[in-house]
């Protein structure tokens, strides 16, 4: 497992709970939010995705929660998997989430998913970290 500093993830924040993987991060914030960093080059497909749900489940100790996601540099995300995505939200621990890109190319990647499959889940996509959790922070669970 690797060492990581979460203050590298825009959050200064002390984190309650944490899972580290070789092609992720997961961890629960104070505020309730789950933050989720895809580091460089992870292929996102289903038995990774399956992987992922374990992860949010020890995470938010199987309550639903805020996510906000982020990546590395060139995070894939294979045909069955954005096909898997669509079943995977019905079972979902996610109330809303925030997308945060760094680059045109990852933009055009969540812009291009998300026409594609779209959630149910209100979600949207920031090029600021800091502006996906002020925008998770005004989502009221009565609202979904």
């Amino acid at each position: 497992m690797k060492e990581f500093n979460f203050t590298t993830m825009n959050q200064p924040e002390e984190i309650l709970r944490q899972i580290v993987h070789e092609q992720v991060i997961v961890a629960m914030r104070h505020d309730g939010i789950v933050h989720v960093k895809f580091l460089s080059n992870t292929e996102i497909n289903i038995e990774f995705q399956d992987l992922l749900y374990d992860h949010y489940n020890q995470i938010t100790l199987g309550k639903k929660a805020y996510f906000i996601f982020e990546g590395g540099e060139f995070i894939s995300v294979t045909k069955d998997a954005r096909e898997n995505s669509v079943e995977l939200e019905k079972n979902s621990l996610k109330l809303a989430y925030a997308i945060v890109f760094k680059n045109l190319g990852q933009r055009i990647l969540a812009d291009f998913y998300y026409t594609v499959n779209r959630p149910k889940l209100p979600y949207k996509v920031f090029s600021s970290f800091e502006k996906g959790i002020e925008w998770l922070k005004t989502i009221k669970v009565s609202e979904i």
